[in-house]
């Protein structure tokens, strides 16, 4: 059965540019126990990419603006899979910021993975790149797992895909309230954007990928003194980090806040069985000019607990909700406009990738870090995504800034801002 695009799908079709390319992507690094030589890895990856019926696909669009998924005539698993070498972390960090700063081309399967060796210890990364239209970060991991070696974990079968009208059915006059709700949510939201703050940039130049790995152990422990989520104390970590560069360009005044879009996963809300997006989000305000890092977190929490009692179908952060209510035709005219306006209501994307705990290997090779790499919109400094494997927590920015585009400055403000909050522990007179 042909699957076409959702609406929102073909709005991430429309948005993608050059200088902002619209794609998904992840660096994960394995331990061999044996030396590897790139060539098998991409050979493995090749094998087990043929057989997932939507990497073989691409996106074939209409005269009206719609498009469905359609069999490649000329797919070669090997057009999408690349091999390098390179020695050190530095070489290592530009090469994969390199790889992601380039469009994927979408008149093919828009994906690739590119297997790279030579890392300490005898290690070597696969980057992923998956373009946005054609999953979102829940199916992504899906797609992901179905590259790695068979283990414990399940993967059920996708449920086979409804056909999807391109014209969007008649709504119900609850629907229309609904939709009403958000946009009205979203025109309230709206603010003339300050490109002097660095959180927003007009600038194109380059993008830099900056990761940074944190012990889950220690996120756990501030979780069990100050109560929300594992996710909670990540956004905290995140809003003291951009607090500590801000401060640094004296941009953190006491009222200062980031506004930052938290995408959420409404497949299991839907039912949506298809490999495309069914996406939500949470708008919230980073309190950036709180100095204190408790009264952060406590900040925090209450927004992201005021939100799910919302729902993720309210509010300004539901704006990808909208993209359903619009017919296709409409986003191929509007969204690349719709996309430099991003500024507008949000100063930032930061997402959450859930992973499975099991341990993955990828032809014997045990996975060890798997870092998401969220896109940046235009008009956007820095996309921020975050996943916890196992025992810990990777980080990772997405950036065009120079001041935030150092790996060891990252870890430093990370460290320091888990320290704050253990030192808060003590103070309620909890062991570190």
């Amino acid at each position: 059965m042909t699957e076409h695009l959702s609406p929102l799908d073909i709005a991430f079709l429309a948005m993608e540019g050059n200088s902002n390319p619209l794609h998904l992507g992840a660096v994960a690094t394995f331990a061999p126990s044996t030396p590897v030589h790139p060539a098998r890895i991409a050979a493995v990856l090749c094998e087990r990419a043929q057989e997932i019926p939507r990497l073989r696909q691409r996106a074939r669009t209409s005269l009206l603006g719609g498009a469905r998924w359609v069999e490649d005539p000329g797919f070669a698993p090997e057009d999408h899979v690349f091999t390098h070498h390179v020695r050190g972390r530095e070489r290592f960090a530009t090469l994969v910021s390199h790889l992601m700063a380039q469009s994927l081309d979408l008149a093919r399967p828009p994906w690739e993975l590119h297997v790279i060796t030579g890392l300490a210890g005898g290690r070597f990364a696969v980057v992923a790149k998956l373009h946005h239209s054609l999953c979102d970060g829940m199916k992504a991991v899906g797609l992901g797992l179905q590259l790695f070696d068979p283990s414990r974990l399940s993967i059920p079968d996708a449920p086979a895909p409804t056909a999807k009208s391109i014209i969007p059915s008649m709504p119900s006059l609850r629907g229309i309230k609904d939709t009403f709700d958000i946009a009205s949510s979203v025109l309230m939201n709206t603010r003339p954007p300050t490109l002097n703050s660095p959180v927003l940039t007009s600038s194109t130049r380059p993008r830099r990928v900056v990761m940074s790995r944190l012990d889950l152990a220690e996120v756990h422990r501030i979780r069990r003194t100050h109560g929300g989520t594992v996710n909670d104390v990540l956004l905290a970590l995140v809003t003291g980090a951009l607090r500590h560069w801000l401060s640094a360009h004296d941009s953190a005044a006491p009222s200062s806040v980031v506004r930052a879009l938290i995408p959420v996963n409404q497949r299991s809300r839907s039912g949506d069985g298809s490999a495309g997006n069914s996406i939500s989000g949470f708008l919230v305000a980073l309190p950036v000019g709180e100095p204190d890092p408790v009264e952060r977190l406590r900040n925090v929490r209450a927004q992201m607990e005021s939100a799910k009692a919302l729902g993720p179908d309210r509010g300004a952060g539901a704006l990808p909700l909208l993209a359903d209510k619009v017919p296709p035709l409409v986003h191929r005219l509007a969204a690349p406009v719709a996309a430099r306006c991003a500024p507008l209501l949000f100063d930032t994307l930061v997402t959450s990738v859930p992973l499975p705990s099991v341990p993955l290997s990828l032809d014997g090779a045990g996975l060890c870090e798997m870092y998401p790499i969220a896109p940046v919109a235009p008009g956007h400094a820095v996309g921020v995504a975050l996943s916890v494997y196992r025992s810990s927590v990777h980080v990772c920015l997405n950036t065009n800034q120079s001041w935030m585009s150092d790996a060891q400055w990252l870890d430093s403000v990370l460290r320091r801002e888990l320290s704050s909050l253990q030192d808060a522990r003590e103070l309620v007179g909890l062991p570190r």
